[in-house]
């Protein structure tokens, strides 16, 4: 009887200390929000986005088909290295750019866990791209509050018009 009540108390004790309340609320993705914009009035009349040197079938980031003179898009950065590659198809043409970052994890909360949170050092691009304009370095999981509110980290300037 007494082994019994201790085995009750046991699993009383169990139970009772699960955390019930252990929902994540807060994001804890880290993207970089960024916007593809044409020169003059030519428009974006498809952007796609892939990983650099990542051509497998699932590793396409972002397929757009919207017909725009800019489109904004939100992009991972790598956790497990100091710069990030993308490779840009806009209008049947490619051209690619590169991100350097520093990288550090922050805990969000107990229930969320850590998330990345990087600072934009230096960019480089190649031919498509005239230009990348960095507006904002920091990118964490408020960037996604960015998206949201019209603004980005950089701005990616495509030149589009035929040579």
């Amino acid at each position: 009887m007494q082994s019994r009540l201790i085995i009750l108390l046991l699993v009383i004790m169990f139970i009772s200390s699960c955390n019930n309340g252990s929902h994540c609320y807060e994001s804890s993705e880290t993207l970089l929000v960024t916007n593809f914009t044409a020169d003059g009035k030519i428009n974006v009349d498809s952007i796609m986005v892939r990983g650099y040197n990542r051509f497998a079938k699932g590793d396409t980031l972002v397929f757009n088909r919207v017909s725009a003179t800019a489109v904004k898009i939100a992009l991972p950065l790598s956790v497990s290295t100091d710069t990030t590659g993308f490779v840009v198809f806009a209008n049947g043409r490619s051209s690619s750019f590169w991100v350097k970052h520093s990288m550090n994890f922050q805990l969000i909360s107990q229930s969320c866990g850590f998330a990345p949170n990087y600072e934009l050092i230096a960019l480089r691009h190649s031919s498509l791209i005239d230009s990348i304009k960095v507006l904002d370095p920091v990118v964490n999981p408020k960037s996604a509050e960015k998206y949201a509110t019209n603004g980005q980290n950089i701005t990616v300037y495509l030149h589009l018009a035929t040579p």
